[in-house]
């Protein structure tokens, strides 16, 4: 397309990049006489989706009128592809030229700080923060840092919708926050914890989580825990470090409130109190146990497990429904290897429903499908509630999750019946719920400690894999052999599952040495530990 002019206006001179959507070039806007940059949408991008992100980010980017955010001009169509007609910056991505001085990393933060600032007072979240999309100028001094500009607002959606184009999972996985993960509503602090990525890279030369698996990426986010900067930069001020730990909470509560309350905390570190060694404020820090980080690391050991895992979710969602049995000792990852099934579903866009069953809960009825439940309608807003809770299953599912009349308000009940029709009525409209999630987009329901279910529940999944036995449904449970003898209830469940084709086991065996090396090496973030220590470990 080079020398082309769009519209009779836009003359594309130089090819900058290429893009997942398109092409940006360097142009000359003849009408006004002045060089800009064009977007362009590639023809393999030209589906719907496409056109309305690349509509969205027009319409998103032309509200922002800051120095640290790059300018929208025009938007338009030629030839059937759509453009977009934006500042021309000069200067290097953050990718290409990553800053490792502190003074200027600060500054460089400084500046994404205050873009972003301007833009959520906007109503616009970035939700592709990363070092591509940010340019940086060069400073008028050498080792200083010249302006900064925040581009490609190509993911950024209105806080007033939500609009993700489809529920796609977008963005680049080394930056995405938990909440962007698990498919969640984002505001601001979801591109807070990108940049708490971004300057954890930058003061360390590394990411904070690692692989070349996007899965094991994703899973990291989730479930890692991050080892602090200064362990690779021992220089670090402790408030820096502290600003980039918080920044990298799980949870968005536990992040700054917003980008106001960083740039304010980010323009006090330069003061000589924020030398190493300095005393920094205390400021409450979860307490995590051994076994919890060993949970949260990086799956290790589980490739051929998780690749069978994968298969069996591929196949449910063509409509063959299926029970995968995670079984094996106390401890072996079984729940570990169930998150990265969820990882895998959630990136699919299905709904994902989970459940445990509790020691000193086993006399209460139907408790992982009550958690479950109770977990999703917490979830939902309410149009989507009344759109899978039509008719009498609101006031059915309302016995299993009261939340659901809390939200709805007054259901009219059903006719009383004897106790064991009532049973298979709940039973059945909790399945036609199940399927009705499903239909959409498929559906993942895990239960953990089945070991520890109790009889009604039992009832309920044997109901349920009948039910959904042809629908694009996966259910996924874990237990423990040990804690099973001939009497126990499930015990029976198995046999009779398994005689009748409706379940799958995936048995799961103590890591291997090396595995055992490699899991111990994730965890204390080393790239390896001594044969000594990983044998007396394993």
């Amino acid at each position: 397309m080079l020398n082309t002019r769009l519209h009779e206006r836009y003359r594309l001179l130089v090819e900058l990049g290429q893009g997942g959507m398109g092409t940006v070039y360097s142009a000359h806007d003849d009408l006004l006489d002045r060089d800009v940059a064009v977007k362009v949408l590639s023809e393999a991008g030209l589906g719907q989706q496409a056109r309305a992100r690349l509509l969205a980010e027009a319409k998103a980017a032309a509200r922002l009128n800051h120095p640290n955010i790059v300018s929208v001009y025009d938007a338009g169509e030629a030839a059937g592809l759509p453009y977009i007609v934006m500042e021309l910056v000069e200067g290097q991505s953050l990718h290409e030229a990553p800053p490792r001085d502190l003074d200027e990393i600060l500054s460089v933060a400084r500046q994404i700080c205050a873009a972003l600032e301007h833009a959520h007072g906007q109503g616009i979240v970035h939700r592709d923060l990363k070092p591509e999309n940010v340019s940086v100028a060069r400073g008028t001094r050498p080792g200083t840092t010249g302006q900064v500009k925040l581009m490609d607002f190509g993911l950024a959606h209105s806080l007033s919708g939500r609009a993700t184009v489809g529920g796609d999972l977008l963005g680049t996985v080394y930056y995405l926050a938990p909440e962007q993960v698990l498919g969640q509503q984002v505001d601001g602090r979801a591109d807070l914890y990108a940049l708490g990525v971004m300057l954890y890279e930058m003061v360390s030369g590394r990411l904070p989580f690692e692989g070349d698996d996007p899965l094991a990426v994703l899973s990291q986010h989730l479930h890692a825990s991050v080892v602090p900067p200064s362990t690779f930069r021992p220089d670090l001020p402790p408030r820096l470090e502290a600003v980039i730990l918080r920044l990298l909470a799980k949870e968005p509560g536990d992040r700054y409130p917003s980008a106001a309350d960083l740039l304010a905390e980010l323009e006090s570190i330069d003061q000589p109190a924020d030398a190493p060694g300095a005393a920094v404020p205390a400021r409450p820090v979860a307490s995590v146990s051994l076994l919890e980080q060993l949970n949260r690391g990086r799956l290790v050991g589980r490739r051929t497990e998780l690749a069978e895992l994968r298969g069996l979710w591929n196949r449910a969602r063509q409509g063959q429904g299926q029970l995968v049995l995670l079984s094996g000792e106390p401890g072996v990852g079984k729940t570990r290897l169930a998150n990265e099934a969820m990882i895998v579903a959630r990136l699919d866009g299905a709904a994902v429903l989970e459940g445990g069953c509790y020691e000193y809960e086993m006399a209460v009825p139907y408790l992982p499908f009550v958690e479950a439940l109770r977990g999703w309608v917490h979830r939902q807003e309410e149009h989507v509630l009344r759109q899978h809770l039509a008719g009498g299953t609101a006031a059915e599912l309302a016995r299993l999750a009261p939340e659901i009349q809390a939200r709805l308000g007054r259901l009219e009940a059903s006719a009383p019946l004897p106790p064991q029709e009532e049973r298979l009525r709940l039973f059945d409209h909790l399945a036609r719920f199940l399927q009705g999630l499903a239909a959409e987009r498929g559906l993942l329901l895990f239960l953990d400690d089945l070991h520890w279910a109790d009889q009604g529940s039992l009832l309920l999944l044997r109901y349920l894999l009948r039910a959904l036995r042809h629908d694009r449904a996966l259910i996924l449970a874990a237990y423990r052999e040990v804690e099973l003898d001939r009497a126990h209830p499930l015990a029976a469940a198995l046999v009779e599952w398994n005689r009748d084709r409706l379940a799958v086991r995936i048995p799961l065996a103590r890591l291997g040495r090396d595995e055992t090396a490699t899991l111990l090496a994730a965890l204390f973030g080393a790239e390896q530990v001594t044969d000594e220590f990983a044998e007396a470990i394993y």
